[in-house]
């Protein structure tokens, strides 16, 4: 058994409307409605019908990492690794099923705190994918949507809860100074999850989509600062996934970050590394709130 993708993430927020020009206007994800009505927003990259739910609430955080798996085989195959470990499992209520538009859902809270759900049996809509700002489109299919970074007090308890029993592999790891980080997959995308011993009041650091073409990324930039908003780190190249990205303030106060060219990992010859610095170049960050 094994999490096959990063299916979806769910955020909380005070302004739908903002959400909305931010995902539409500046990253070029598609907004359709909600199967529960008008108080949220559902913003597609691909042909899923789901991508990121953006959900009005008093408060701006993550409500919840959405992990696909294969089947209802290893769907029940992994509550129940979650259950021998100790975790609460809370089964999904048909409202909540319909709206993360899968046939079966649960939740749970790693050992770390972080919310996630995990999902079978996507439940498609068959609308075609039309981005509003056009262009060759989001890297996405058996990659999933891209990845997430959650902060994590303990990285180590981390990284053992989602290697033992939900799967993952160690692609590589980052220390410097106080920070640790664990970049973990999934897929043959580098990362899916990346697990940071720091503390961010959204609950989430950041979560990355990746475009199609460095042109499109180039495009996604100028339509940030366009929009005037907060740019967190300027055009760069990671060492680690060697993804060429940026990172943009969102309207809830994490960071998405905006790539292309990222590394795919072969299980047969991949070794677990160590980096010792985030980017090969670029990524100058500013960490300002940009208001």
């Amino acid at each position: 058994m094994t999490v096959r993708t990063l299916g979806y993430v769910v955020i909380g927020t005070r302004d739908l409307d903002a959400w909305r020009r931010f995902a539409c206007d500046a990253l070029g994800l598609m907004a359709t409605p909600a199967a529960d009505g008008e108080k949220a927003l559902h913003l597609r990259s691909d042909d899923r019908p789901l991508r990121v739910r953006v959900e009005e609430r008093d408060t701006e955080d993550l409500v919840a990492v959405g992990w696909e798996l294969a089947n209802r085989a290893a769907f029940e195959a992994a509550i129940d690794a979650l259950k021998r470990e100790g975790i609460d499992v809370e089964a999904g209520s048909d409202e909540l099923r319909a709206s993360r538009c899968a046939r079966d859902v649960v939740r749970f809270r790693d050992p770390t705190g972080s919310p996630h759900e995990l999902y079978h049996g996507t439940i498609y809509d068959h609308r075609p994918f039309v981005s509003p700002v056009g262009g060759a489109g989001f890297v996405t299919g058996d990659l999933g949507m891209g990845h997430v970074v959650l902060p994590a007090a303990d990285v180590e308890a981390g990284r053992a809860f989602f290697e033992q029993v939900l799967g993952f592999r160690t692609s590589d790891e980052l220390h410097q100074g106080p920070v640790s980080l664990a970049f973990l997959r999934c897929n043959p995308r580098h990362h899916s999850l990346a697990l940071a011993s720091i503390e961010h009041p959204t609950g989430l650091v950041h979560f990355m989509l990746e475009l199609a073409s460095l042109d499109d990324v180039g495009y996604a930039l100028d339509r940030v600062q366009a929009g005037g908003y907060h740019l967190s780190a300027t055009l760069g190249k990671h060492t680690n996934d060697q993804m060429v990205s940026f990172y943009v303030r969102s309207p809830s106060g994490f960071d998405v970050e905006v790539g292309c060219g990222g590394l795919h990992v072969d299980d047969a010859t991949w070794t677990t590394g160590e980096i010792t610095a985030p980017s090969f170049w670029g990524h100058r960050w500013d960490f300002g709130r940009g208001e």
